[in-house]
């Protein structure tokens, strides 16, 4: 399956070959079609699912948008974390709870840094809300990258260089 999804990726990356690297590339699809599987997600639980404007669930009430926000969550995050466990960072030795533990700890700095720069760049900088959200994204996929490559999917090192086994 890894290497049906990698053959997949690659068949785009030759035009971005001058760019990007293969891996940076791969991480971007990978992440990509998340980002898309929770907006899919979300709209179609927000329009078709929750239809009242409140919906009560595990005893508590919550707005449509939030509950439709919970169901991409239920649905994105877990994608995210196999495709990027089983797909782009298989070289990492670190045990698998231990990366997923990570993995959920990173979502939610991501939800409270999003939270907090949608704030900062449309209502103190006042730039616009929907340029605001696509600075936002640009600047949470760079932050992740780096928490993934270098925390939740780390290699070890040897001798100076990286241990990374070729698969």
């Amino acid at each position: 399956m890894r290497q049906a999804i990698l053959a997949f990726i690659d068949f785009f990356y030759p035009p971005f070959k001058k760019f990007i690297s293969q891996h940076n590339f791969r991480y971007l699809a990978t992440g990509g079609s998340a980002a898309a599987l929770g907006i899919i997600v979300y709209t179609l639980a927000y329009k078709y699912v929750f239809l009242q404007s409140e919906t009560e669930i595990l005893g508590m009430t919550i707005k449509r948008n939030t509950a439709a926000l919970i169901a991409d969550f239920a649905i994105a995050i877990p994608y995210s974390f196999l495709m990027n466990r089983y797909v782009i960072f298989t070289h990492s030795e670190v045990k698998g709870r231990i990366q997923l533990l990570r993995f959920l700890n990173l979502n939610f700095i991501n939800i409270l840094l999003t939270t907090i720069l949608l704030k900062f760049f449309s209502e103190i900088l006042n730039i616009y809300p929907t340029v605001s959200r696509v600075i936002v994204t640009v600047l949470i996929a760079g932050f992740s990258y780096l928490y993934q490559h270098y925390f939740t999917f780390s290699v070890k090192k040897v001798g100076g260089k990286k241990d990374i086994k070729k698969h």
